[in-house]
């Protein structure tokens, strides 16, 4: 939704919307599980959580050509893709969004999993502000999400060009998910479970 707002209506957002289909192609052999929104009041806070996971040797007969076996081993990447933006107005029935920073949490890759937890993500309300004092003309965007409650469990939200959102409340909690208990061995652990139960 940010990178949407910076576009200009017309050719810029048709533009937009076919590199995001093509970025979608692109991750077809990834496989995505569970999307979670938290909303926060204390501060007022939208955090998004988008989990992934794709094959760790998808192509195995690219690396080993003497194999004829053409699929992968069953070992996985996983994460989860962490959003956070700090939500600036509020109105009857929606509220603009100031992103404030994207980072990868519960990473299962060994050596990396140790370098996202020390604190490395992508500060983006920072990167927008050193823009708009560098670029004539830009500003940092504030998305507009537009949210209509059918109940106390269901909420449909649109973003500006109208796209639908729907989202179920599964509790109360406003705190995000605790990735910590992730082991980073690229999926060997559930691999060798698995395999115990075929022996």
């Amino acid at each position: 939704m940010a990178g949407r707002a910076v576009c200009a209506d017309g050719t810029e957002a048709r533009r937009y919307d076919a590199f995001c289909d093509l970025h979608r192609a692109a991750l077809a052999i990834s496989e995505i599980g569970q999307v979670r929104q938290v909303v926060s009041l204390d501060p007022p806070m939208l955090t998004s959580e988008f989990e992934v996971r794709a094959g760790a040797v998808p192509f195995l007969s690219d690396v080993l050509p003497f194999l004829r076996y053409s699929g992968g081993l069953p070992l996985t990447i996983e994460g989860s893709i962490v959003s956070s933006a700090s939500i600036d107005t509020v109105n009857d029935d929606s509220y603009t969004l100031y992103m404030d920073t994207v980072e990868i949490k519960g990473s299962n890759v060994p050596l990396l999993r140790q370098v996202l937890d020390s604190g490395l993500r992508l500060e983006s309300r920072n990167l927008g502000g050193l823009l708009e004092q560098n670029l004539p003309g830009y500003s940092n965007p504030k998305p507009l999400f537009r949210t209509t409650y059918v109940d106390d469990t269901m909420r449909i939200c649109r973003d500006q060009d109208g796209k639908l959102f729907v989202y179920s409340k599964l509790s109360n909690a406003t705190s995000t998910t605790d990735y910590s208990d992730v082991t980073a061995d690229l999926g060997v652990g559930s691999l060798l479970s698995s395999l115990s139960l075929l022996i």
